[in-house]
């Protein structure tokens, strides 16, 4: 499936700049966090909370590592944190500031400008960025070329074959417009990995408990076209003072639903995840 109508590469700086602010950026508390992954008994957290749908947790030490949509470079502090050596590639400029305080190696910009010209990787790392992406194929095409011998592709993004997509329709926070240009299940991701020259490795399905509370709260959202749901930007009301009466009893209803399921969040997903009907979808893939 694919969102209409497509953004060029040229769009993604100056729209990601204004959704994604990273203008104000508090570095301590971004070094605590990218600390927490030394914490004793982290990864089984991570699997509790459903947030190991992050492919640079597969990084093994001494292994050269490339996050591309590395976002605000928590992630390449991890890698380190876990022995790897990390690169990062960002579209929003705003990261700049926080590669120099960190002393990261980043590129401002496209994977498509070829940037650490003659620098292989063991592990290349997507994380929900696939769906960003203009031109799928041809960016695996493009990372395929920059492995190391035995070196791995591992990639995150909404599962669009979940049962929670099924379940929520339209309302499901994963259709993400404009920002999703594409949205993939299990088969449709496979076939376009093995076009690129992939064999898929392994495929499985981790919804992050935080992603079921905001499509619960999305429920109760009335935004009209165009207009970014409050269960992702925070702010602003979820029903506007014109709203109907049914439209804010369904708000009311679906802000007192998570309180009440937030304690059956964590078992539901695992289980979910279980049977591959999960939210977020990870996969590993090597060269055929």
């Amino acid at each position: 499936m694919v969102t209409s109508p497509q953004l060029a590469e040229k769009d993604l700086p100056e729209l990601y700049s204004r959704y994604y602010p990273r203008r104000e950026v508090d570095f301590t508390a971004l070094r605590n966090e990218a600390d927490l992954v030394l914490r004793e008994g982290a990864a089984e957290k991570r699997h509790r909370e459903g947030t190991d749908n992050q492919g640079h947790y597969l990084v093994k030490p001494g292994q050269k590592v490339l996050d591309i949509g590395c976002g605000s470079c928590v992630s390449l502090l991890e890698v380190r944190n876990l022995g790897g050596e990390s690169w990062g590639v960002e579209a929003d400029p705003n990261v700049r500031a926080i590669a120099d305080h960190f002393g990261l190696n980043v590129h401002i910009g496209s994977i498509h400008d070829n940037p650490f010209p003659g620098q292989s990787f063991d592990l290349i790392v997507l994380n929900q960025v696939i769906e960003h992406v203009p031109d799928p194929p041809a960016l695996l095409r493009l990372v395929r070329d920059r492995l190391n011998p035995g070196g791995k592709v591992v990639l995150a993004f909404p599962n669009a074959g979940s049962l929670n997509r099924l379940v929520s329709g339209r309302k499901w926070i994963n259709w993400h417009i404009p920002y999703h240009l594409h949205h993939y299940n299990k088969r449709s991701f496979s076939l376009i990995a093995e076009k690129a020259g992939y064999q898929v490795e392994n495929i499985k399905s981790i919804t992050p408990n935080l992603w079921t509370i905001l499509q619960l709260r999305a429920y109760g959202d009335e935004a009209a076209e165009g207009q970014a749901s409050t269960a992702w930007t925070g702010s602003g009301p979820s029903v506007s003072a014109k709203a109907s009466r049914v439209m804010r009893w369904k708000n009311r209803f679906a802000s007192r639903a998570t309180g009440l399921a937030h304690g059956l969040i964590g078992p539901v997903n695992r289980l979910a995840d279980a049977l591959g009907w999960g939210d977020s979808l990870l996969v590993v893939l090597r060269k055929s």
